[in-house]
This record gives structure tokens, sequence and C-alpha cells, in this order.
């Protein structure tokens, strides 16, 4: 695996700044169980993961997976979910930086210029997002709808949530009432807003939270956003780079009987951004001005029941509907067309059973079964003065069916965890009108896998995995064809298989310099091999061909300490790829990377303050020396203050520099400069 002096250099540092900030602390042996908790609430490997199969804290998971709870995503103060999820190891954002440029990328699989999103899951509450347009992003939302989300990267996550997640799963919880109803409350308001002062950036949402009766609870949110082009540290305006929305939720749940783990649920939640934009959002190369009209909608009917405890049955069900729509206008460049219309409309359902059976002792296992299916139907009519064309060679119209079963088990044999898990996958693609070819493609795959965990000591554990995974070809690989072609269609392409495996360790560790404090080390060594990737083909092939093998390799290492009222946490990122044929670089591989922050909380004055560095290793192993990019090292500043008394109690403030000396610099994958040095402020309160 390459790691370059500079890398090796960023590893060593964060380790040994967290080793010595723990030693700072060492002569502080007085704690509190109050201060105690609001430090490691700073805290991540010890926060619970539900989206990995039985609810455990991240430590304790045999795969990577970060989880970014409700106070962390106040804290990040974060414009898109490009700036939500920085920051994860080995998590990414490719193509443009405003809302309407943002692909993802995990352990160096991801979009690339009208390359293939289905490689990484995005989920909504359940619901799986899926958009894809030539040269556009490919998920649109706003941080605020969020509370929780959580992000498990390799192709273990598969079992659970879909055929192809090769690169990982982003799972996004959207608010509750219940998170704001306390202490027998019938309604709560939270208001919310913040301020940047690079592109005069500003946003306000509201929430209101309500319970008319004993067993429902009601919320309607709206939150508002705009930013326009923001400045880089040279002072340069980035175009392209706003970032305008509006958003609302509206959820309800309704618990039978009064039993919280009988109930009914119903969420809708809606996105829109209406301006306009360079029409090429995904590497922002032209500079050619297009209108866009982007509205995604999410609806979902949900029914949870666990028969009152029982051990056999605990039954999660529900039934969804998604359109992402882009109405694109002003196309001077398209001869002829007023107006594209690009829709992905999808229908889904999905129902599991958790069951869980003794084993005599401690012993305990559970078994998860469950089935899923999905349609969905993309549209790309394009109206001229004479009519309606329906799809262009490079986006072309038909349905997707997708069809799964799934069973995974989970053994807890005393200090052994086993996870072994099964999917079968169906999907069937049919063209659409504009395609001239009527050939429907099918496609079936079988994704086994197997991850252990075993305790060696209290303090120490070694964990592992291996997963087969298939991710079944996409409309677009298909039916894509070039401009001066009309039948070299991708009918023939092979389904992408990747072979993973991951090992690791995990340290924890109490009182190791003081009384209360708290140290947790997790690292992960993953490669992962692909046959017949899929990529875009010649002029004279088909437009999608398979390559071959492509192998993927790195290392991921998290830590973090906590002491009273100090707090530090590191995690560095290591990955590789490349054509396994042809020895070629793969250009979506990210820059080496190193995040540190530390904190310190004040708790008589109820005020949080730390730093957070991001710090990239110079990313030329790439195809062409355009596409490389230099190292850099860019210094944040936070405040977080929490009144608990008084007039202000309920109050919290968010402060914050970002960029503190202003400096100019690009991350790798990204297609422009970052942002300039900014000042945030955001004030928020529950009455």
């Amino acid at each position: 695996m390459r790691m370059s002096k500079r890398t090796r250099g960023l590893l060593l540092a964060g380790v040994a700044n967290l080793a010595l900030a723990g030693l700072a602390q060492a002569q502080t042996t007085e704690t509190s169980e109050e201060t105690t908790t609001a430090t490691a609430s700073k805290l991540s490997l010890g926060k619970v993961v539900v989206s990995a199969g039985q609810e455990k804290v991240a430590i304790d998971t045999p795969q990577a997976v970060t989880t970014i709870d409700q106070e962390a995503i106040d804290n990040a103060q974060a414009s898109t979910i490009g700036d939500l999820l920085a920051g994860i190891p080995g998590v990414n954002t490719m193509g443009g930086v405003g809302a309407l440029g943002q692909g993802f990328n995990i352990r160096g699989m991801g979009t690339g210029l009208a390359d293939s999103d289905s490689r990484i899951l995005m989920q909504i509450d359940g619901v799986t997002k899926f958009y894809e347009q030539y040269r556009m992003g490919s998920f649109f939302s706003d941080p605020e709808l969020y509370k929780r989300v959580e992000v498990l990267r390799g192709p273990a996550s598969s079992t659970l949530y879909g055929a192809g997640a090769l690169a990982g799963v982003v799972n996004f919880t959207s608010k509750d009432a219940g998170d704001f109803l306390k202490d027998g409350d019938r309604f709560a308001v939270r208001l919310r807003g913040g301020v940047e002062s690079n592109a005069n950036a500003r946003f306000g949402s509201g929430i209101l939270a309500l319970k008319p009766t004993a067993n429902t609870e009601l919320l309607g949110m709206y939150t508002s956003r705009r930013s326009d082009n923001y400045e880089n540290g040279d002072g340069v305006e980035v175009a392209a780079s706003e970032a305008s929305s509006d958003s609302y939720l509206i959820k309800g749940r309704y618990f039978i009987g009064g039993a919280k783990g009988h109930n009914v649920w119903a969420s809708y939640q809606n996105w829109k951004n209406d301006s306009t934009q360079i029409y090429d959002q995904s590497e922002a190369l032209a500079t050619t001005p297009v209108r866009r009209k982007t509205t995604d909608d999410t609806a979902v009917i949900g029914y949870n029941n666990d028969f009152n405890g029982s051990d056999l049955f605990d039954v999660a069900a529900q039934v969804s509907y998604a359109n992402t729509k882009v109405n694109q206008t002003d196309t001077t460049f398209l001869s002829g067309v007023l107006e594209s219309e690009f829709s992905y409309k999808t229908l889904q359902a999905r129902t599991q059973n958790v069951s869980k059976f003794s084993l005599g002792g401690d012993n305990v296992a559970f078994l998860t079964v469950g089935a899923q299916a999905y349609k969905q139907e993309r549209r790309n009519p394009r109206r001229t003065a004479t009519g309606t064309n329906h799809g262009a060679a490079t986006h072309p119209e038909g349905d997707m069916e997708k069809y799964g079963l799934f069973a995974q088990g989970e053994v807890v044999l005393g200090k052994l965890t086993l996870i072994p898990g099964v999917r079968v996958d169906w999907t069937k693609l049919q063209p659409g009108e504009g395609v001239t070819t009527t050939t429907v493609v099918k496609d079936n795959g079988v994704s086994p896998k197997i991850a252990a965990l075993y305790s060696l000591t209290e303090w120490a554990s070694v964990f592992g995995s291996v997963a087969h995974t298939v991710r079944m070809p996409v409309l677009d690989e298909i039916y894509s064809r070039t401009a001066t072609a009309s039948t070299n269609y991708s009918l023939n392409l092979k389904p992408e298989e990747s072979d993973n495996i991951e090992v690791g360790g995990t340290l924890q560790f109490r009182d190791l310099f003081g009384q209360g404090d708290q140290f947790r080390f997790k690292t992960t060594v993953f490669r992962n091999d692909v046959k017949n990737l899929i990529t875009r083909g010649t002029s004279t092939s088909s437009y999608f061909v398979n390559v071959g093998e492509a192998r993927y390799s790195g290392v991921e290492v998290e830590a973090e300490y906590g002491a009273k009222q100090f707090f530090a946490r590191g995690s560095v990122s290591v990955i590789d790829g490349e054509n396994r044929l042809t020895g070629a670089y793969l250009n979506t591989i990210p820059a080496d990377t190193l995040n540190l922050t530390l904190g310190y909380v004040f708790p008589t004055q109820n005020l949080t303050a730390g730093w957070r560095g991001e710090f990239a290793d110079a990313q030329n192993h790439v195809t062409s020396t355009s596409l490389a990019t230099p190292g850099y090292a860019v210094h944040n500043l936070f405040v977080t203050w929490k009144p608990q008394d008084g007039l202000l109690q309920g109050l919290e403030v968010q402060a914050g520099v970002d960029n503190l000396f202003d400096k100019t610099f690009q991350r790798h994958l990204l297609s422009l400069d970052a942002e300039g040095r900014t000042f945030k402020l955001t004030l928020g309160r529950t009455f």
C-alpha cells in the first residue's frame, strides 16, 4: 500500500497528539459525573450504532462505522450534506461544492463524470435515494432535517440495505416530535438560524412539535437557506458555489395502545431549489449558465410492532414514494430545446423481523430476515417548439426493478461475536421511449458475508470480515450510447463483483491517566477487489464497458480521548486504487488525510471551545497531471455555549471560524477551490 513520508508523518502526528493530550491531563484526577458525561458526549467511538444489526456502540461493531448525532449535526454548522460528512475517515465529496453539484465517495469508490453512484446507498428513513443526471450531483437535502446520520463503510453493509453497496451506506434519520417534547409537554417550538461572513450565507428553521393526545406525536418543520457565491482565500469569487434551498418536513407517529414498541408513523419531506447554475455542476468545467428548478420528495408510511417484547417477533415494515425532479431551461447550447425534465420516480417496500434466541448463560443469538421491492421510472422529456422528444443518448429513459431477500445473524458466545449474512437480489431493466432497442436486461446476484469480533481482554479486541458483493448495472450503464452511433448499447455488461477483506483491532481504557478518563482506538485495514468494474468506454466502444479488475485498499485509524473537561479526537485515512490489468491509477482515489479535534469544556460557564485541523497529503497518483492536487493544512476554531439558568436558559449558541488563516486550497476530488476564511454564528432555542 502506498504511504508517502508525509502520510506517515500525518499518521504518527495524529497518534502522538492524542497521546500528548492525554498526558497533559494526567495530573488532573478530580472529576464529576456531570463533567464526565459532558465530555464523553464529544466523543464518537462510544456512540450507539443502530444501522449495523443489533444496537451497539461503534467501537464494538466489527466494521468501520461513524455516527453523527443531533449535537454533532448542530455543532457542524453545515450548509450542505457534503459539509456534514466532512471529516469522516474514508468519506469524501466529489464534483462541485454547491448543493446541486455534490456526489459522494467512500473508500475511493464514488462518482466521476456520468459515472454510477449506485455503489453507495443513500437512505432517508429507510428510503433509498438514487438520482443520476449528466453533469449534476446525486443527493439533494438539507442537514437541518436530520437528527442522526450513520455512515457504514465497506460492502458488508449490502446485506441489510441493498444490492451493490460496494463502498458503503449512508443512513439519514429525520427529526421526530419526541425529540423536542420533554417532561409531559403537549407542544414545543424550536427556532434556529445562522449567518456566515463569506458568501453572505444565512439560514433559518422553525419546528413545531405537538402531542394532541397521549398516543400521538406530530412535527412540522421548515428551513430556508440562502448563500451567494463564496470567495477563496485569495478573495476570488468561486462560481457555481451558491447553496440556496427551501425544505420542509411533516411527520407523525401514533403509539397503538400506548406501547412505544407498537406504532404506525408517516413522514413527508420536500427540498427545492430554483436558480441559475453553471451547467457542469459535476466538474465545473463549463461556464454555460442554465436555470434549474430542482424538487426532491420523500414520503413514507411505516409500522413497527415488537409484540410486547416478544423474543420471536419484532417487525418493522414500510412503503414509500420518492421523486427527484429537475426542470432545466435556458439551455441555449442545446439547439431547439426549450425545457428538459429529468425525473426519478420510485416506489419501494421493505419488511423485516428480528428474533432473539437464548443459547444458555450469557450466550445469545439474533436473526434478522427481510425482503425489499423497488421500482423506479426514469424519464427525460425534452420539449421543443415542434413537440417532445424522450431521452438523450446519454440519458435514456427506462424502468428499473429490484427485488431482494436477506438474512443476517448475530451470535454472541462469550467473548466471540459472529455476524453471518446473505442477500439475494434480482434486477430488471426495461428501455423506455427514445431507446432504439427493446431488449430487457435481467441480472441476479448472491452476496454473502461473515464478520467476527473477539474480545482478547476487557480493553482489547480484534475483528475481521469477508464479504462478496454483487452490483448489477443500472439504466444509464446499459442503455446509454454515443451521440454518433444509435445501436452501440452496453447490453452485455457483466455485474460488478466485489471481494472485500477487512481486519482491525480496538483498544479502550478507563482511568488511564486520571480518574474517569476514557481512551478509545480503532483501526481498520481493508482490501476490496472489484471484478468487471464498470466505467466509461472509448469513442469506438460501447458507452460503458467492463475493465476487468480494480483493487481498492487502505487503512482507517480513529482515536479519541476524554478526561474531566478535555477531549480529543483524531482520524487518519489512507486509500490506494489501481486498475490491476494495466497498473493505471484510479482517478476516484482521495488524498491521504488526517483530521484532529482538541476541545475543552468549561462546565461553570456551560461553554465548550476547541480547534479542528484538517491535513491532506498531495495526491499525485492520477492518470493526468491536471488532476493532481497539492497538500494543505487548514485550521478551524469553534465555541458552543448552552446557558442552563436565567433568562437565557435553553439558548444554544454555536460560533466558529473556518479556514482561520484564509488559505487558498482545493480538496482532491472537488473541482472548485474551498471556501476562504469565514466566521459563523448560529443561534437556537426550544420553547
